[in-house]
């Protein structure tokens, strides 16, 4: 069975601003570690969108329809990613 834990709670690889922290807290999302290097991310029962560790160490980030929207040097800068990613599509919507 996958671990789920709010991004708050998940592996910290880097630290992150003070906006960043703020952005994780007011997400909603839960993360569950699929396997190792593979975690998917949903809120609400929403699936938004999934992280893949490469063999670098480099996490690729990709929403919910799978388009990559960015990268991270660490879980938790990906994590970042997406949150942001989402933040920023619920304001343009």
């Amino acid at each position: 069975m996958p671990s789920v834990a709010t991004s708050p709670l998940a592996p910290h690889d880097s630290r992150p601003t003070g906006d960043i922290v703020a952005a994780r807290r007011a997400s909603g999302i839960a993360w569950a570690r699929v396997e190792d290097g593979f975690h998917v991310a949903n809120r609400d029962g929403v699936f938004l969108g999934y992280l893949d560790r490469e063999a670098d160490g480099t996490w690729l980030v990709f929403d919910g329809r799978s388009t990559r929207v960015g990268s991270g040097a660490g879980l938790r800068e990906a994590m970042d990613v997406l949150i942001i990613h989402h933040q920023r599509a619920e304001q343009a919507a």
